[in-house]
């Protein structure tokens, strides 16, 4: 007769080994597309932050965007001149209310040969998302590589 406390041991053929089913390996190909857009992210911010030239940009609209909830956000719209020849970059960031508003001056950043490319020089802007990206990954790395070794050793009910 068997306890509910034993452990998995091959060739008993009383115990079921607990099955993580097909849906579970779903999340290492998840957290692998994840750590490749938050590296891809983190090079590119770094990439602006490294070699990008300071330009001063100017707010001269304010994007509106609808969500599906019926609520509206602002993004930034800044104008900008390099070698005399002027460019528009919209913020990737939106909020409601608009953090900017039109005639603020913000710092941007440009890759120097390509200055239709630029991004806003702040935090949010450059290291946010590989902030939440590159962690939220190796974290499901982790728990892709941990959880099937846990089930080898867990008692079956």
């Amino acid at each position: 007769m068997q306890t509910g406390n034993q452990f998995y041991q091959p060739g008993n053929t009383g115990m079921k080994r607990p099955r993580l089913g097909c849906t579970f390996a779903l999340l290492p190909i998840a957290a692998i597309i994840l750590a490749m857009v938050g590296g891809w992210y983190l090079y590119s911010s770094w990439t602006f932050y490294s070699q990008g030239v300071e330009v001063q940009g100017t707010v001269v609209r304010l994007e509106s965007s609808s969500s599906s909830e019926g609520g509206t956000t602002y993004s930034p719209v800044f104008s900008y001149t390099v070698d005399g020849r002027q460019y528009e970059y919209e913020s990737v960031n939106s909020s409601y209310p608009p953090a900017n508003k039109v005639g603020d001056v913000e710092t941007l950043l440009y890759v120097p040969d390509r200055p239709d490319k630029a991004r806003q020089n702040s935090f949010w802007e450059l290291w946010l998302l590989p902030l939440i990206l590159c962690p939220v990954s190796i974290l499901m790395l982790a728990l892709s590589i941990f959880i099937p070794l846990l089930t080898r050793v867990m008692p079956s009910r």
